[in-house]
């Protein structure tokens, strides 16, 4: 027969029961009405230090704690979020080239490196106010490229549907020739880093300009039903590059070479005066 001295494992004590109606919450690791002993013979080293200043049911409830924690996945970390004067989330996304080439690992970062760029969100793909927004994003493509700027089309469709899309002419209110990149946002990762994903899961009609050094200098939401232009976009951009020491206001409207007379300030008397 055995020593119980020399045995390491629980003993069981058939004349004292667990008698609490859930387990969890009696703090003891036995089955629900599983007859036990409280003897110490349960514990570890360690757990017997924790017994010394506190009860062994709260020794054993801590135990268990602990060890889900250990057991816990640490939590993925966040990916950072839009804001403006922050630098813009970077993305790796499938796209479709202004050849129609399709590529898998489209990269923000490396595509707009040293340049201003433009991201252009827009609900989805064969709609009736998005080409018009596209097409003419395209006809002044020109001028973005003289202003050092890269333009970026992106919705919560896939690659094949702006395939699909830019495969249809002009009368089909198809994007032929569209000489940007439009990225494939399925997953919707990128329109909730930026904050733009709707109830309907698709992209908000939104606009972010960003700087040289990655970033955001400008944000614009639209109403599903307005449209947008490129000239306020040329305006800011040119706002961006110009040498900042050699202007300090600048009127409504305002574009490069433009040349204007500050007005004379109102004065505080006269505004107030009794013929006012």
């Amino acid at each position: 027969m055995q020593d119980p001295k020399n045995n390491t494992g629980c003993h069981y004590d058939y004349a004292n029961k667990c008698d609490c109606s859930e387990d969890d919450k009696c703090g003891c690791d036995f089955p629900n009405n599983l007859p036990h002993d409280f003897s110490l013979s349960c514990l570890s080293s360690e757990e017997l230090e924790i017994v010394a200043t506190q009860p062994l049911a709260t020794a054993v409830q801590k135990k268990s704690q602990d060890e889900e924690r250990l057991n816990a996945k640490e939590p993925t970390p966040s990916a950072p979020l839009a804001a403006l004067g922050k630098l813009t989330p970077d993305f790796t996304a499938p796209a479709i080239l202004s050849d129609n080439t399709l590529i898998k690992n489209f990269n923000l970062y490396k595509y707009i490196e040293g340049h201003n760029a433009v991201l252009f969100f827009y609900p989805e793909d064969f709609s009736f106010t998005c080409p018009s927004e596209l097409l003419m994003l395209n006809e002044e493509l020109n001028a973005f490229t003289r202003r050092n700027t890269k333009v970026i089309g992106i919705s919560t469709d896939s690659i094949y549907s702006h395939l699909s899309w830019k495969e249809l002419p002009l009368q089909k209110d198809g994007i032929p020739d569209l000489s940007f990149p439009l990225i494939a946002d399925l997953d919707k990762e990128i329109s909730t880093a930026y904050q733009v994903l709707n109830k309907k899961e698709t992209a908000l009609r939104a606009t972010f300009i960003i700087d040289t050094h990655k970033a955001i200098r400008h944000i614009s939401l639209n109403d599903g039903n307005i449209r947008r232009t490129p000239t306020e976009m040329l305006r800011i951009i040119d706002l961006l590059n110009h040498k900042q020491d050699t202007l300090t206001d600048c009127p409504q409207g305002w574009k490069q070479n433009f040349f204007f007379e500050r007005p004379e300030k109102e004065q505080i008397t006269e505004i107030f005066s009794p013929k006012n």
